[in-house]
């Protein structure tokens, strides 16, 4: 598309096209081999704009977006010779915006560069002669269809800043965060992701990786805490009376603590194991290996249990940290280690 900044630029220069917003238009032959969504292009999502592009819009992409061709794998009928855009080249536009149109993404850009164009009529041209017209759909916004797991594939886009060198094109560079601990260890940085449950299945759930055994080990910029599974405890369940005269008087005075569902739904007389856990300070910020010899979890000498009866529901993640029995941490590091 480097002859659309040229022409620009030349009609610029001439004082009838001064202040004009519509430039010259330029008819662009594509072979019909490329009119297909596998095109590296549009794959590739290099597409800003709606109906007024970036000039480094791929043009098929673009088609498929404006919905003159539609955006599938295969082919054109094998009776095509090529397609015939005319485009007009406009102005560079202080925003570009984004929308799902024909089942293509168009990409947004929010600063003016070289200039712009919009596709004025397309046609397809057949192998034994003659034209067809082709019908713009502009109306068509697709939907997102919701979906409960995430993308698991990546997907390569190609940037600006890759479109100017041919080795970037082909080149997808993963951006990584390294964390070190208080010991000079790569450690995760702290996300929620880390600690939460995956999936539905109760084995990848966190709190039975700990009960498996695991240890779930936390710094913030100074501190390292240790969380692990501490046995089972027995709660007998009270009276449906006195439960829930223990809910009000809860509520009464805005304590932090809460009835389970366990005291609920308890009936008279009946008693539930539950799992508990134990939060503790450690002493000293000891290396990995170190600790394992010692043993996982840490011996009591080596830490300073500030919990050690907490049921789940007492353990709150946030996106900063977590709240342990009503205390919030501030943290930066996350790790899980086992004893083998």
């Amino acid at each position: 598309m480097q002859e659309l900044i040229k022409l620009w630029k030349e009609y610029e220069l001439v004082p009838a096209g001064e202040g004009s917003q519509n430039g010259p238009t330029l008819e662009i032959r594509i072979p019909a081999e490329h009119v297909t969504a596998t095109n590296r292009q549009v794959r590739g999502g290099q597409l800003w704009g709606t109906d007024v592009y970036t000039v480094d819009s791929d043009l098929v992409a673009v088609l498929m977006h404006t919905g003159y061709c539609r955006p599938t794998a295969s082919l054109p009928p094998s009776g095509t010779q090529e397609l015939r855009a005319t485009i007009r080249v406009l102005p560079p536009q202080d925003c570009y915006i984004s929308t799902l149109r024909n089942n293509v993404r168009s990409r947004a850009w929010g600063a003016a560069i070289g200039c712009s164009y919009r596709v004025e009529r397309c046609c397809i041209v057949k192998k034994g002669g003659g034209i067809i017209d082709l019908e713009p759909c502009l109306t068509h916004s697709s939907t997102m269809e919701p979906t409960l797991a995430p993308v698991s594939v990546e997907r390569t886009m190609t940037t600006r800043a890759a479109a100017s060198n041919a080795l970037r094109q082909q080149r997808f560079v993963r951006e990584v965060t390294i964390q070190f601990n208080l010991c000079m260890e790569p450690w995760l940085k702290y996300s929620i992701s880390a600690v939460a449950d995956k999936g539905l299945k109760k084995s990848l759930f966190t709190s039975a990786r700990l009960k498996k055994g695991e240890v779930l080990y936390v710094e913030t910029h100074s501190r390292r805490y240790e969380l692990s599974y501490n046995g089972e405890k027995v709660i007998k369940a009270a009276p449906a009376a006195q439960a829930q005269g223990a809910e009000t008087g809860r509520i009464q005075t805005h304590n932090t603590s809460h009835v389970t569902n366990v005291e609920r739904n308890a009936v008279d007389g009946e008693t539930t194991v539950v799992d508990i856990f134990r939060w503790s300070h450690c002493k000293r910020n000891t290396p990995q290996k170190i600790m394992q010899s010692i043993g996982i979890p840490l011996p009591l000498e080596h830490i300073e249990v500030l919990e050690d009866n907490l049921e789940w529901d007492d353990i709150s993640w946030s996106q900063t940290g977590a709240w342990i029995a009503g205390r919030e941490y501030h943290l930066a590091r996350a790790h899980f280690l086992s004893p083998n």
